[in-house]
């Protein structure tokens, strides 16, 4: 039997994404120029909830489509440049500060970028996004085991 698909299967996903259907929710209120009353009542109407923290994603989602409807238009942030590569120097450079890397090199890190996501690139600006959002997230794992394990020796040291 196949296993259900979740909408997110990583938590944080799911909490990024409800925070920001939030904050497009508060965007919407004072947009359409709801004072605090207005937006109690249209949130109870479409919802039956009085505070839009309580809102489950299928209750946000309605207060959304209630929101465009009464002429509100999400009006997304102009594209800018995500520098995936900053990221992943940087994530690398405080593995090497906190004395997680044996070769902190910039030869070393092409090499584990080269493992991890089978991409030979000479440089990290030159990964896929979806490449380089995996190896952030991978940097990331990284770090806070070996920022767990320091915090474990300093215990067991002092």
């Amino acid at each position: 039997m196949a296993k259900p698909r979740l909408a997110y299967r990583n938590p944080s996903h799911a909490e990024a994404a409800r925070k920001r259907e939030l904050g497009w929710i508060h965007q919407g209120k004072a947009a359409l120029g709801w004072s605090d009353d207005d937006y109690r009542y249209h949130l109870q109407q479409q919802t039956g909830k009085d505070s839009a923290k309580d809102l489950t994603r299928a209750e946000r989602a309605a207060m959304l489509r209630h929101m465009a409807a009464c002429g509100w238009q999400h009006k997304p942030k102009p594209d800018r440049p995500f520098d995936q590569a900053a990221k992943i120097r940087w994530l690398w450079g405080k593995l090497a500060k906190i004395g997680a890397l044996r070769d902190p090199s910039d030869q070393a890190l092409m090499a584990w970028l080269a493992h991890t996501t089978g991409a030979q690139v000479s440089h990290p600006k030159f990964l896929p996004n979806a490449l380089a959002s995996n190896a952030i997230e991978g940097l990331k794992a990284w770090l806070k085991r070996a920022e767990a394990k320091l915090a474990s020796q300093n215990k067991g040291g002092v």
